[in-house]
C-alpha cells in the first residue's frame, strides 16, 4: 500500500494512471483462470493456512499472499500431487511470489523454508520444484491479483468530496476524512484476505473482486453510498456489477478476523497443516448463480477477453478445450 501511496504522488502519475490500470486488465484477462478440479481441494484450506501463517511470521506483503495462493491454485487444479509434497508445493509458490513482491533483503532462503517445514526437504527438492512450477507458468508470474487493485483503488475509497457530502452528525464530526478511508481500507483489506480461504471468490476477475471488497468497506460506513460516479469512473465498474457480489462478501465475512499470530514453532506449521482439511464441497453446482468468475460476460454485455492458455474449466463454452491435468511425482527422488 505505501508503494502505491508515493506512486500517487508523483508528477506524472494522473498522466499515466488510466494506461497502467488498463495493463493491470489486459494483464488479469490474459492470466490463466482458477477452476475447481484439483485432484487435491480437499486439502486447499488447510495448504493455504499454511502459506496464510508463514506471511504473518515474516511480516510479508499483501500482495506476495495474494500471488502465492494464486499460482499455488493454478498450478494445484492442473497436477495431481501427492499428498507429502503439498506443503513443498506451497511453500514454493510462496518462495516465487517473494521474488516478485518482496524486497530482495527479504526474500527467505530455501533454507528458512525448509526449516519452518522440520527440514522435511532438501534445497534441491525446492529448486527442483521452482522450476517446475516457472516452466508450467511459462516464466509469466508477474500476474495482477486483487490485492494488486485493491492497493490502486483504495487510494480513492474515500475522499473529502464524500466527507463533504456526508449528512452531519456528532459522530460525523468527531471523525475526519482520513479516518473514514482508514477505516473503510482496513475493512475492504480483511474482507479481501478472508476470500483467499473461499476457492469460489478467488475465481472472481481481480479487479472485480477488489472493487466489491472497496463497495463492501463503504456499506460499513453510516451516511454514505456503498458506489459512486467517481468510483465507477476509477475502477471501471457500475454498482449494479458488483451487488450481489458484496453481499456474498458480507455474509461470508461480516467482520474482521484477527490476524494475531501465535510465535512459530515447527510443529505448529506441521499440525495445522493436517488437521484442518475443511471440505468446502465447491463443485460447479454449488456455486451461487451470481457469481462472476474472470471469464464471465461483465454486465454491459462485453466479454472480457480471450484467454492464452485453456483451463480445465468444465465450462458450456464452444471454444474451450479441456487441459488434461498433468499427474506426475514431484518427488524429485534420487
Amino acid at each position: 500500500m505505501d508503494r502505491w501511496n508515493i506512486f500517487s504522488q508523483g508528477v506524472y502519475c494522473n498522466e499515466y494512471e488510466l494506461d497502467i490500470l488498463n495493463t493491470l486488465k489486459e494483464c488479469e484477462r490474459n492470466r490463466i483462470p482458477v477452476n475447481s478440479v484439483s485432484p487435491q481441494l480437499k486439502h486447499r484450506t488447510s495448504t493455504v493456512r499454511l502459506i496464510e501463517k508463514v506471511c504473518e511470521q515474516q511480516f510479508y506483503r499483501r500482495a506476495t499472499l495474494h500471488l502465492a495462493v494464486y499460482l499455488l491454485d493454478v498450478f494445484m487444479c492442473n497436477h495431481a500431487i501427492p499428498e507429502r509434497r503439498l506443503s513443498l508445493v506451497a511453500l514454493t509458490c510462496l518462495y516465487v511470489a517473494c521474488k516478485i513482491e518482496e524486497n530482495d533483503p527479504n526474500v527467505p532462503s530455501l533454507a528458512k523454508l525448509n526449516a519452518l517445514l522440520a527440514n522435511a526437504y532438501t534445497k534441491a527438492d525446492f529448486i527442483a520444484m521452482e522450476v517446475t512450477i516457472l516452466t508450467f507458468f511459462d516464466w509469466h508470474v508477474t500476474i495482477p491479483t486483487a490485492s494488486t487493485f485493491l492497493d490502486i483503488f483504495s487510494l480513492d475509497s474515500f475522499t473529502q468530496e464524500d466527507y463533504n457530502d456526508m449528512p452531519k452528525d456528532l459522530a460525523t464530526e468527531q471523525t475526519s476524512a482520513e479516518q473514514f478511508a482508514r477505516t473503510i481500507n482496513e475493512t475492504s483489506g480483511m474482507i479481501l484476505k478472508h476470500t483467499l480461504r473461499r476457492l469460489k471468490l478467488c475465481k472472481i476477475r481481480p479487479s472485480l473482486l477488489a472493487a466489491c471488497c472497496v463497495a463492501a468497506g463503504r456499506i460499513n460506513i453510516k451516511n454514505i453510498p456503498a458506489w459512486n460516479a467517481r468510483l465507477a469512473s476509477i475502477t471501471g465498474y457500475e454498482y449494479y456489477q458488483l451487488h450481489s457480489i458484496c453481499e456474498m462478501l458480507l455474509f461470508e465475512a461480516p467482520l474482521p478476523i484477527s490476524t494475531s499470530m501465535s510465535p512459530a514453532t515447527d510443529a505448529g506449521y506441521l499440525s495445522e497443516w493436517y488437521e484442518t482439511d475443511e471440505d468446502e464441497n465447491l463443485n460447479s453446482s454449488d456455486q451461487s448463480s451470481y457469481m462472476v468468475s474472470e471469464d464471465s460476460y461483465n454486465a454491459t454485455g462485453h466479454y472480457n477477453g480471450k484467454r492464452i492458455i485453456e483451463s480445465s474449466s468444465d465450462s458450456d463454452e464452444p471454444n474451450v478445450k479441456k487441459r488434461k491435468i498433468v499427474i506426475i511425482d514431484l518427488s524429485f527422488d534420487e
